[in-house]
């Protein structure tokens, strides 16, 4: 240790050592030096820091080493960076489980009632299910083979078989026993009687015709034959007067008329 020799107050020389910084200040000094040249020199400074102060020394700094006081002097914090880029996704993952089933939702409302649909008319016959029209009207029907097609509003629709011509005759059947004599009657006064009516149709063709009973008799009853052609009946009933019977025939054959009789059964 440097020492220096001064006169002394009463002549004589006296011997004179300088005086030291304290740890203090070796200590404050380092943190600033630290502040400002960064971590990099950090490791120098505490390490001298350490062999500067003593035990005793440190009780000057609050119980703190000189590398506790070293570790806490940083400068401000920075501004922060920008956000890093997304990262890619992850896998799929595996498929969970089904839930259980839920309860049964209350039953709902009651709907209104529907529109009254279109009747079904038949306005005519064609051979094959290709040669139908290739639009129509609602309830439109045509015959093909047997079947009514129907145009529903946007297709013909098989409304399943109709009505077909009228079949041979079946063989007589056996004879039946004799039955018990009735008792005999009381003369009516009413005659039952058989009216007919011929009619021709064209080829295709379709109109009705009316078989007429006698003046003061009414109809109980009608029917149709056909001699030519492929003819089938529809809407069968008396007249509004019930003095005859009309039924509404239908020529199938779209190439030939038909003809016939219709008759009615009057009694009176």
């Amino acid at each position: 240790m440097n020492t220096t020799r001064g006169p002394a107050l009463d002549g004589t020389t006296s011997t004179r050592r300088p005086r030291l910084p304290s740890p203090s200040l070796v200590l404050a000094t380092a943190a600033l030096f630290v502040a400002l040249t960064g971590a990099a020199t950090a490791a120098g400074i505490v390490a001298y820091a350490k062999r500067a102060g003593t035990a005793d020394n440190a009780k000057h700094l609050g119980g703190k080493t000189a590398a506790q006081i070293a570790a806490t002097v940083h400068g401000p914090a920075g501004p922060q960076g920008p956000a890093g880029a997304v990262g890619p996704g992850g896998p799929k993952g595996d498929q969970g489980a089904a839930g259980p089933g839920g309860p049964a939702g209350p039953e709902g409302p009651k709907g209104d009632v529907g529109a009254v649909g279109a009747g079904v008319k038949i306005v005519g016959t064609v051979a094959t299910q290709a040669d139908l029209p290739t639009t129509g009207t609602t309830g439109d029907a045509y015959l093909v083979g047997g079947n009514a097609y129907v145009w529903t509003g946007s297709a013909w629709t098989n409304a399943g078989p109709v009505q077909g011509p009228k079949g041979d005759k079946g063989d007589t059947g056996p004879t039946g026993p004799a039955g018990p004599q009735g008792i005999q009657g009381v003369a009516g006064t009413a005659a039952v009687s058989v009216h007919k009516q011929a009619y021709m149709l064209d080829a295709d063709g379709e109109k009705v015709v009316t078989g007429s009973c006698d003046t003061g008799q009414n109809a109980v009853n009608g029917g149709w034959d056909s001699a030519t052609g492929t003819v089938a009946g529809f809407d069968s009933k008396p007249t509004v007067g019930d003095d005859g019977w009309q039924i509404d025939l239908l020529n199938f054959d779209v190439n030939n008329p038909a003809s016939g009789f219709v008759y009615v059964i009057c009694l009176g």
